[in-house]
């Protein structure tokens, strides 16, 4: 009994899908921040330039003026305008870089746009502390925590490298002058930047790979759960009606595939349609193909297409379709009419070699 409830059966299609409807998909929070950090600050480190003018600017503007216009409620309202668009000037681009950078990294991430309300919902068992303390020493939380010493540990050794290979250059810094000032602190920024990006980049990597290896984990089904979904689908009239769709669609296009392979189309003229094939040695001709209406239409179509004649004739092309199923011999009562098909077919195909 315990090894039918063992989950040892990977999820299937509609489990999946289930989950995803769910909001429950992989999705790692390390891939996500990793990509903000570095191209946001990617982003303010070009933006540099910008972020000095206008901070500059600003306060050659409206240093002086700040501390005059006190009593001017007027005039302390254009300063505090004034301030908010050199701000936002300066943090625009950084800004944009992130918000654009978590949107597309979290659609990559969930292979488009998701949502779901089922993931808002609220659990009174998430509420359970008991239930809390568990989550908190399980192993996926002992995992989180490696990973966070990881991280840090990471980001003090780059930074501990870079301010000591740049060592010479700090000592200069107090005899700088502001711009001096400002390019190295963005050089030095941008070096432990592309350092701390690199090896956080490569965790979030493995954090993806872990957080699908988990979700695909969490929803492994027990063979008997496979076994009553499978009954489930089965038993859907959607599905076995797309099912019989598809065969049906499979068999036609074997059929008319087969046409070309044909003596000869026997139709009434355009209602009924049957392709018959007959080989020295066959028993009896053969039906490789008939159909009615479009579907004969489709036959008349293919068979002119590849030089097969197309003879007119309507009862034996409506006993035809009627009394022979698809690969089977026609009866001995139509042996005679269709010999005379075939002889006529024969003596015309002679008749155009000579």
């Amino acid at each position: 009994m315990s090894e039918a409830q063992e989950k040892t059966e990977q999820p299937t299609g509609k489990k999946l899908g289930d989950a995803r409807k769910r909001g429950q998909i992989p999705k790692s929070r390390e891939m996500v921040s990793v990509c903000i950090l570095f191209l946001g600050g990617y982003a303010a480190y070009l933006s540099g330039g910008l972020i000095y003018s206008h901070f500059k600017e600003m306060l050659e503007q409206y240093w002086k003026q700040g501390f005059t216009s006190t009593g001017d409620s007027v005039l302390a309202g254009v300063t505090l305008l004034g301030v908010v668009s050199h701000l936002f000037i300066m943090l625009a681009p950084t800004l944009l870089a992130v918000l654009v950078t978590a949107v597309a990294v979290s659609l990559i991430q969930t292979k488009g746009f998701l949502f779901s309300l089922e993931a808002l919902h609220i659990s009174l068992s998430n509420l359970n502390p008991i239930q809390g303390f568990k989550r908190f020493t399980s192993v996926r939380s002992l995992i989180e925590l490696v990973k966070s010493i990881l991280k840090l540990l990471v980001v003090a050794y780059v930074v501990y490298s870079v301010f000591d290979s740049e060592r010479h250059i700090l000592l200069t810094l107090p005899s700088r002058t502001v711009s001096d000032l400002l390019s190295i602190c963005g050089s030095l920024s941008m070096k432990i930047l592309v350092r701390v990006g690199g090896i956080m980049f490569a965790i979030s990597l493995l954090d993806s790979y872990y957080q699908k290896w988990q979700h695909h984990k969490d929803l492994r089904m027990t063979k008997q759960e496979v076994k009553e979904e499978n009954k489930q689908n089965e038993g859907n009239p959607e599905i076995k009606s797309r099912i019989k769709s598809i065969q049906r669609s499979l068999a036609r296009q074997r059929m008319l595939s087969k046409i070309k392979k044909a003596n000869v189309v026997v139709t009434n003229p355009t209602h009924f349609a049957v392709a018959l094939l007959y080989k020295p040695g066959m028993e009896a001709p053969v039906v490789i193909g008939k159909g009615i209406d479009f579907l004969a239409f489709k036959i008349i179509k293919i068979a002119r297409k590849h030089r097969v004649p197309v003879v007119q004739n309507p009862p034996l092309a409506r006993a035809l379709y009627k009394q022979v199923k698809l690969e089977g011999t026609i009866p001995g009562e139509l042996y005679r009419a269709v010999a005379k098909v075939l002889a006529y077919v024969f003596q015309q195909q002679k008749q155009h070699t000579r």
